[in-house]
């Protein structure tokens, strides 16, 4: 170009930076993205603009990872679909489902997901899940406290498959295995047999019976709870 000294891929990026750049622009650009390897600029250089054009529309690194990070948020808790006659332990089944591949899928960006009024939709599996198990019978505190302890195990198991997926495998069971193979005396008999036959793993059968376990104990609350009238 007449006139200018920079170099073309400079000339490119500067009209980049006028061209109608939205948020949604740089969401969807960000999700090809590895979760772990999202910045500013990566972002910036999958759309073809300069930083500052990315800038504008987020303050700074960790803003655009709250962008993210809700952005798979949303798409996860979406795909909970659960029927307005499901039994409870359906219903809550699949909010800890989606709520485990959440976390799992953003990973070390989970910490990043912050509620604001405008994302309240997402809530609406929890509000739909809490409506089902009330017309079962539970009450109020049985509710809350169930469904805080089921969030809390699903994103509790998320991030163990984020952390075994980053590493050669969760490394509690690894360091077991040598703690107890590095003890004399030939004790702890039960442990080492349990961890020597790969019974407790960071998979979805470990997932599944934990949901079960903690479901069953939902169950037997339920038959001793005061029948709603």
């Amino acid at each position: 170009m007449a006139g200018t000294n920079e170099p073309p891929d400079a000339v490119r990026r500067a009209r980049g930076s006028r061209a109608g750049l939205t948020r949604d622009r740089i969401v969807e650009a960000a999700r090809g993205l590895d979760l772990e390897k999202v910045t500013v600029k990566a972002v910036a250089d999958r759309l073809g603009v300069d930083r500052a054009a990315v800038h504008h529309h987020v303050r700074d690194l960790e803003s655009l990872r709250e962008l993210v990070a809700l952005d798979a948020f949303r798409t996860r808790l979406a795909s909970a679909v659960i029927p307005p006659e499901a039994h409870w332990r359906d219903a809550c089944r699949a909010l800890a489902l989606s709520i485990h591949d959440a976390v799992a899928l953003t990973g070390v960006l989970g910490a990043y997901v912050q509620l604001r009024p405008t994302d309240l939709a997402l809530l609406e599996p929890v509000e739909h899940t809490l409506r089902v198990m009330m017309a079962a019978g539970f009450d109020d505190e049985t509710s809350a406290r169930s469904l805080a302890t089921l969030t809390t195990l699903a994103a509790a198991l998320g991030r163990d498959r984020e952390v075994a997926r980053r590493t050669t495998g969760h490394p509690q069971v690894p360091e077991l295995r040598r703690a107890l193979e590095g003890s004399p005396g030939g004790g702890f008999q039960i442990l080492r047999r349990l961890a020597q036959a790969d019974l407790v793993d960071v998979n979805d059968e470990q997932l599944n019976i934990s949901i079960d376990l903690l479901l069953d104990g939902m169950e037997v609350r339920l038959a001793v709870l005061p029948k709603r009238v």
